[in-house]
């Protein structure tokens, strides 16, 4: 791997890894396990900026249900909505699912 530093040359206790664009992509969007040749668990990485990214889309769907709900109780006649509009609802409501089809495992 030629993007491990070891911050100690004389020994191989410490190094430092620089992720590139794609490496930290995959970080955001993953959990790290570490294992032995054996198999042996070591060290888990990305499990607490997962649960913080998670934590944030719940945040930012709730504060658009709440929106919405609000645009929706000031319709006080028949509204014609166009595409762009309904596929963004369509796509709200798909989220609400994955969070709770999540949250319900």
């Amino acid at each position: 791997m030629d993007n491990i530093t070891h911050l100690v040359p004389v020994t191989n206790s410490q190094c430092v890894i620089k992720l590139d664009a794609f490496q930290y992509n995959y970080y955001q969007q993953s959990c790290i396990e570490i294992h032995s040749p054996d198999d042996e668990y070591l060290e888990s990485i990305g499990y607490e900026i997962q649960t913080k990214i998670q934590e944030e889309q719940i945040t930012q769907l709730q504060e658009q249900i709440v929106l919405l709900q609000s645009l929706c109780e000031k319709i006080t006649q028949d509204v014609e909505l166009p595409a762009q509009a309904i596929a963004g609802l369509g796509d709200l409501l798909f989220r609400v699912r994955g969070i709770v089809d999540r949250q319900s495992r």
